[in-house]
């Protein structure tokens, strides 16, 4: 019987195709909350919307000066420094809902979780055809499956009672397959379904957690690749003010990235379709096999 239920809302953020190859990171991740956290995260969200005049926000739009936020530029090609303070106040603005959802109640709280699926390694490794058919040919389904099995592992350090209802950006290819390849997954890996409860799917522009989710990865992402600094051309010296925010505000709870072999080892030991097995996971201890960021 679960006592107590957190939601948690999942979305991926991925770098492009650069100069014919995948590089840096394809991350999904989420942000986890309940009760009085998610009311008022949605009611100061929808607030800070109607300021800007925003009908949803998208942390790569709001960055780009695409979409919603093409009206805070001239040229999203040639931004400049007055419109990218502007945008980076937004999204500053955006990310402090989510380390301080309640004001002055540190009793109700979010926070965020992320994996990154290296896409070199990835893509290098289902050139071989046995490969592919095992990890099919993008990141998509085994990064999701990873932060699923992630936030069963987050569930279990946190007691016996606790489960994740997860609420997914829908994806016009993958969402009619969720939540059949989701059930596969918890009968698969039963440690972690011990905590996996409901799935659903929701268009991210009329779910409010689900954008915050969205913000988050975008940063998990970009500090990612500011790790790991081999996979991107980045002229950066220190992790962006929003990804520090969330850290500061201990508004990270676990960020990791696959290696070369941890793929080379489900390859290994699946067969093509099947679903991933990574249980493994759920005997990790606190401090031990987890890639933590240097903030």
């Amino acid at each position: 019987m679960y006592l107590t239920v957190a939601g948690s809302y999942v979305d991926e953020s991925f770098d492009p195709k650069h100069q014919g190859n995948y590089r840096g990171f394809f991350a999904v991740g989420g942000m986890l909350g309940r009760g009085v956290a998610l009311f008022e995260l949605d009611r100061r969200w929808q607030q800070l919307l109607k300021k800007h005049g925003l009908a949803y926000f998208k942390a790569s739009q709001c960055e780009n000066g695409w979409g919603e936020f093409s009206k805070f530029v001239s040229d999203p090609k040639n931004i400049t420094a007055a419109e990218r303070a502007v945008l980076d106040s937004i999204s500053l603005g955006f990310i402090g809902l989510i380390t301080n959802p309640v004001p002055f109640d540190q009793t109700h709280y979010l926070t965020c979780y992320g994996l990154g699926v290296m896409q070199d390694d990835f893509y290098e490794i289902i050139k071989d055809s046995h490969a592919k058919a095992v990890l099919g040919d993008n990141p998509y389904r085994l990064a999701y499956d990873f932060a699923f099995i992630q936030c069963s592992w987050l569930m279990k350090q946190l007691g016996k009672g606790w489960g994740a209802s997860f609420v997914c950006d829908e994806h016009e290819k993958y969402s009619p397959l969720a939540p059949e390849a989701y059930r596969n997954l918890k009968e698969t890996n039963p440690q972690a379904a011990e905590y996996m409860l409901s799935f659903s799917s929701i268009d991210e522009k009329l779910c409010t957690p689900v954008q915050a989710a969205d913000a988050a990865v975008y940063e998990i992402r970009r500090a990612l690749n500011f790790q790991d600094k081999k996979h991107l051309d980045l002229s950066g010296t220190s992790l962006r003010k929003q990804f520090e925010l969330l850290a500061a505000a201990h508004g990270m709870a676990y960020v990791a990235h696959t290696s070369k072999e941890q793929l080379a080892w489900i390859v290994a030991n699946h067969k093509p379709g099947e679903p991933f097995k990574l249980d493994e996971l759920m005997n990790n201890q606190l401090g031990e096999n987890i890639d933590k960021l240097r903030v």
